[in-house]
């Protein structure tokens, strides 16, 4: 007999904050999945420089604005999700005219953006990811060649994140990026933000992203997470979900594709990786202070439409009709 499975977010409340990356339209989709089983709500899109800020004297705010309501109402924490990108930011913020803008612009530019955010969300949101995805994953690179860096220099990192605490002070600011737990990229990550430490920059502290998948090695993970907490920042688990599928099982242009069905067995794998990183996060709570997946429930997930558009995945700790996994009711029954 189904037997309701108790809050996600509760029974880890001595744990740390169980999170979801959400857009309007999850708020209406999955509305009691996540009044019941979340306490913590990032703004996947709508609080990114894009979206928010299309044009230079146009803001449209609607979207970042029911995700804080929806907030409120019921007592949940807001991670703000991320001013500073290499993607979703409009051409005018770099152009000048006919030509590119200079440092001098492009600076003050990011600065009345942040301004502007934190005067309507800074009281709202309790830990903001200030630059995403700034590193490469060569692992003979370093920084990765975007137009803020190109136009502004390296340090337009520091930049950001002393805009983001002068007009938001308490609000906690993160570094954040994707597979920070492969080690060359783990070992630049470090870099970065060692570099900023002793430049004085303010840094609370690192998400790691963990968009991990069925063959993702656990060791890894451990690596990196005690990688991280040697630099003495909080750690946030901030855009979980495991996917089915291996990276390099993807469209080749030069063969037809054939769509993989996952089998049984790897939805066995992928409930066990679960249960394991829930208790390599338990393991590490004193650093880790957030575990937010990125969406709530397999209805509504980003891997459906990457890297294979049309491909079904089904890599969240929900069901696309909302009931539990049978990992989910294992890392839950874990700390009952």
């Amino acid at each position: 007999m189904y037997q309701e499975l108790p809050s996600l977010c509760k029974a880890y409340e001595k744990y740390f904050k169980i999170g979801a990356a959400v857009q309007p339209q999850n708020l209406t989709a999955q509305r009691n999945l996540l009044k019941k089983h979340f306490n913590s709500l990032t703004a996947s899109a709508c609080m990114k420089f894009g979206p928010v800020h299309p044009e230079e004297y146009r803001w449209d705010f609607a979207d970042a604005d029911a995700i804080i309501a929806f907030a409120k109402e019921n007592g949940m924490g807001v991670r703000a999700h991320a001013p500073v990108w290499h993607q979703q930011t409009e051409d005018w913020l770099f152009t000048d005219r006919f030509t590119f803008a200079d440092r001098e612009m492009i600076l003050d530019r990011l600065e009345d953006h942040i301004r502007v955010m934190a005067g309507r969300y800074g009281e709202d949101v309790y830990a903001w990811d200030v630059v995403n995805e700034a590193i490469v994953d060569d692992p003979n690179g370093y920084m990765r060649e975007t137009k803020w860096y190109t136009l502004i220099g390296e340090d337009y990192i520091d930049y950001a994140y002393r805009f983001v605490k002068k007009y938001a002070p308490k609000t906690k600011v993160y570094y954040n990026d994707y597979n920070e737990f492969n080690p060359a990229k783990r070992d630049n990550i470090v870099r970065l933000m060692r570099g900023m430490q002793e430049r004085d920059v303010p840094l609370d502290g690192f998400g790691l992203q963990q968009h991990v998948n069925i063959y993702t090695s656990l060791d890894d993970i451990k690596a990196a997470i005690e990688a991280y907490a040697t630099l003495g920042i909080e750690l946030q688990v901030t855009e979980l979900d495991v996917s089915l599928y291996h990276p390099k099982d993807r469209p080749n242009p030069y063969y037809p594709y054939r769509p993989t069905i996952p089998t049984k067995e790897d939805f066995i794998r992928q409930g066990k990786m679960y249960e394991d990183l829930f208790e390599i996060y338990r393991s590490y709570s004193d650093v880790i202070n957030s575990v937010t997946t990125w969406g709530a429930a397999d209805d509504l997930t980003w891997l459906d439409v990457h890297p294979v558009p049309g491909r079904k995945n089904y890599p969240l700790l929900f069901s696309y009709d909302h009931t539990p996994k049978p990992c989910t009711r294992a890392i839950v029954e874990a700390v009952l």
